[in-house]
């Protein structure tokens, strides 16, 4: 890995193939010829799972002027963290992450529990995309099969929010098994259960301490008490018993965007009878490219926002042009 000299390093989760890299890539470039970013010598590095932020960081620490006094950073999910969780990074003064010989990244966190959750307010652009599908056959190219139906940005929230209802259970049952992760320090992971009613999951748990117990070199018997205490919490125990009362609006940031944006691409390609179109060719190739032109777009807001502060301190770095 070739490490570049006053170059500020943006680390992200990802592969190098991976949507996101050259959407961000690319929304920056546009930030900083409208002049709404600083325009300063910049590297955005892939580098698979969040473990390995400061295993890279460690790498391009003694080899960059820059990073002696600003710390790399690094782009991570939220996830199902917690806001002090959140709190507690952000507040964290630079020199924290730039202490000799235990030099660390700076992690900031989307605003929303993934970047794919931006794309979920999206749903005018995406109709809109999805109904300009030429109905007639060309090559090797989408084209839709039925030329009745059409998408609308109501139609799209309504499937949205139907998917939310309908997933409370299984959002509750990742967000455990975040939990436990986090709280076991990443070295222990909950197995599925093969049913996801309220009393099975509890059943689960309680077998699951039992048998990670066995695997843990630390006592987790402390965390029995972590299903009980999740489902007890007001956000969990009303929609849980009533998944009409979902909030719509807190589901779109806090539970999980990648599947939902799947599978609202999908029921859509589906409705329209597309051929020839993933749900994934659909996000990297129609509407990633959408968005990244358009400033008011909320994921080209959340980067300029997230990016703003580091790309100024670059830019007063001596030596920086």
């Amino acid at each position: 890995m070739q490490i570049l000299d006053n170059f500020l390093y943006l680390l992200i989760e990802g592969e190098p193939d991976s949507p996101e890299v050259a959407f961000i890539n690319r929304v920056i470039g546009n930030l900083i010829n409208q002049a709404l970013l600083p325009k300063i010598n910049y590297k955005v590095q892939e580098i698979g799972g969040s473990g390995n932020f400061n295993a890279i960081g460690k790498l391009i620490y003694p080899k960059s002027k820059l990073h002696q006094i600003i710390p790399i950073i690094a782009i991570s999910d939220r996830d199902f963290r917690t806001q002090e969780k959140i709190n507690e990074m952000a507040l964290k003064p630079d020199s924290d992450f730039l202490k000799k010989n235990s030099k660390s990244v700076k992690i900031i966190y989307w605003s929303r529990h993934e970047w794919e959750n931006f794309l979920l307010e999206e749903t005018e652009t995406i109709a809109n995309l999805l109904n300009q599908i030429p109905t007639k056959r060309l090559q090797s190219k989408p084209f839709r099969r039925n030329t009745t139906n059409s998408l609308t940005k109501a139609q799209l929230d309504e499937w949205l929010i139907q998917y939310f209802q309908s997933s409370i259970m299984e959002e509750l049952l990742e967000c455990l098994r975040f939990r436990f992760r986090e709280r076991t320090n990443l070295r222990l992971h909950l197995d599925k259960p093969t049913s996801l009613s309220l009393l099975d999951m509890e059943i689960w748990f309680r077998n699951q301490i039992f048998s990670k117990a066995r695997e843990s070199r630390v006592n987790i018997f402390n965390l029995k008490h972590m299903f009980q205490n999740k489902v007890q919490e007001n956000f969990w125990q009303l929609y849980i018993n009533n998944p009409k009362e979902l909030d719509f609006q807190q589901a779109k940031i806090f539970f999980r965007g990648k599947e939902a944006l799947n599978s609202l691409c999908k029921q859509a390609i589906q409705y329209l009878s597309i051929e020839k179109l993933s749900a994934e060719i659909f996000c990297k190739e129609l509407l990633l490219p959408e968005l990244e032109r358009n400033t008011n777009s909320m994921i080209v807001q959340e980067i300029g926002a997230m990016l703003k502060p580091y790309f100024e301190q670059t830019a007063n770095f001596p030596g920086i042009k």
